[in-house]
């Protein structure tokens, strides 16, 4: 049974979505801004969460941001009204793994739920190689550690773990890392490409319990010091 929880601060749209979520054969509670979300995982396990972006207090994608670092295991599936492709874009950035626009129907976010629980519980049934190589996943959008659990990427830190795959054991530098993201141009602000290699090393570093294996390289860009490849061969 996939355990989800819905933060969403409409109370009868978080009603409807539990309600629908928990006749469909999963575990569904309704959370209504991120201090109840932060005490209910006090105690509490999560395999997904559903989440608003228009939260009073704390929004979604801060949210999103935090628990990408402070909860890696939990999937994102992000459920708004704010459906422009920047919306989408920033949506990703921040850790969504999947982003939905309101309104949807339920069987479609009860898939949704299912396919991303899949995906979180897949490095449990298929085997891969390790041989002492990290392996970046690119099916299932995974980096796996040698001998660890699968780290689980949002698209955004899939494209720059490939960028610094195809580069190692060389640095990728920053204009490769802003391309793999899909800004190319020139004016790119690349505040945003540091924040988003900063939330990636500290969800691995998380999961290691250690740091080291994605470094600056001073004037050039990053690179991850370890063996590394992409899996299947590419």
């Amino acid at each position: 049974m996939i355990r989800i929880a819905v933060l969403e601060d409409n109370a009868d749209l978080r009603d409807e979505v539990v309600f629908h979520l928990s006749h469909l054969g999963h575990s569904a509670v309704g959370l209504n801004d991120g201090l109840a979300l932060d005490r209910y995982l006090a105690t509490g396990q999560v395999d997904v969460l559903v989440l608003d972006l228009g939260l009073p207090g704390e929004d979604g994608l801060t949210i999103a941001r935090r628990l990408s670092v402070t909860h890696p295991g939990i999937a994102i599936a992000m459920l708004t009204a704010r459906g422009q492709l920047d919306d989408r874009l920033v949506g990703f950035e921040c850790g969504a793994d999947i982003y939905l626009v309101k309104p949807v129907d339920m069987r479609e976010l009860s898939a949704v739920c299912e396919s991303l629980y899949r995906r979180l519980h897949r490095s449990d049934e298929v085997e891969r190689p390790d041989n002492g190589w990290w392996q970046l996943d690119t099916q299932s959008l995974e980096l796996l550690p040698p001998g660890e659990q699968a780290i689980l990427l949002t698209p955004t830190e899939f494209k720059l773990m490939r960028a610094l795959v195809l580069a190692a054991p060389e640095a990728a530098t920053r204009e490769q890392l802003a391309d793999a993201m899909g800004h190319p141009e020139l004016d790119f602000d690349y505040r945003r490409l540091e924040a988003a290699v900063s939330r990636m090393r500290r969800k691995i570093e998380i999961r290691l319990g250690s740091a080291g294996v994605l470094r600056s390289a001073r004037n050039v860009g990053y690179v991850f010091a370890a063996p590394v490849r992409i899996w299947p061969l590419e």
